[in-house]
């Protein structure tokens, strides 16, 4: 290992996180692409700094997964706080992770199928209650997945991504011309893995989805954790003709 330039790129890591990190984390909350907020940033980040930041936000507070939705990952730590009264008595008050956004909350969003599992929720194993999505039965893929976010919550419902061929095809936009700019800068922007990650699925996700399915690109799984629900999409076309008509 070259130490003297593992402790510089360290050190220049170090200052771009402490002078632009939390502008890229604030900016990564609000739905700004990568190259935008490249483009916002008063201090000189590079691009590949910049996105490091930003990805190491998106799997920490848990908008991307690199593993399959499960109660353990809802059930973080414990953290507590000592504060202090008028009168010098001292208590601790617990805080918890907002799944939400990068800060700190008192209460957490609402977990109502965690919580109803009470103490060792995080070691229970969801048994997925599996089916396929077919538009006979279900109705337009959105509209379904818009229904199902909204029963369960958003911090609560992802959607399973293979993306890696976007790092590749930075040109051809191979398989995303369907997409508008800002859809296709947004995945774009993303070092996406070569596995499936898993993605929650916000507003633009949701949208994303709905239109590489109906491009004939799209096949994978939504997961939606309060009602232990597994959808399983196959791609439009195949298997069971479940595409619009």
């Amino acid at each position: 290992m070259d130490r003297p330039g593992y402790f510089q790129t360290a050190l220049s890591n170090f200052a771009t996180d402490v002078a632009c990190g939390g502008a890229i984390r604030h900016l990564t909350d609000l739905g700004y692409t990568l190259d935008q907020i490249v483009e916002r940033l008063d201090y000189p980040a590079s691009r590949a700094k910049v996105q490091r930041i930003m990805m190491e936000y998106l799997y920490h507070s848990r908008v991307l997964l690199k593993e399959e939705p499960s109660f353990a990952l809802f059930t973080g730590p414990e953290e507590y706080v000592q504060e202090q009264d008028a009168y010098g008595r001292r208590t601790l008050r617990r805080i918890e992770n907002d799944l939400n956004s990068q800060y700190k909350a008192t209460d957490m969003p609402d977990l109502t199928a965690v919580s109803k599992n009470g103490k060792g929720a995080e070691k229970q194993e969801i048994f997925w209650k599996e089916s396929v999505y077919h538009f006979e039965r279900d109705g337009k893929l959105t509209e379904l997945l818009h229904r199902k976010r909204n029963e369960n919550g958003e911090a609560l419902s992802y959607v399973s991504c293979n993306f890696g061929f976007l790092n590749i095809d930075q040109n051809g936009y191979y398989g995303v011309a369907c997409l508008n700019n800002r859809q296709r800068d947004y995945l774009q922007g993303i070092c996406w893995e070569p596995s499936v990650v898993y993605h929650r699925l916000n507003q633009r996700m949701l949208e994303i989805v709905g239109k590489l399915y109906e491009a004939g690109v799209y096949q994978g799984d939504c997961f939606f954790v309060g009602s232990r629900e597994k959808i399983k999409i196959t791609r439009k076309g195949k298997d069971n003709d479940n595409g619009t008509r």
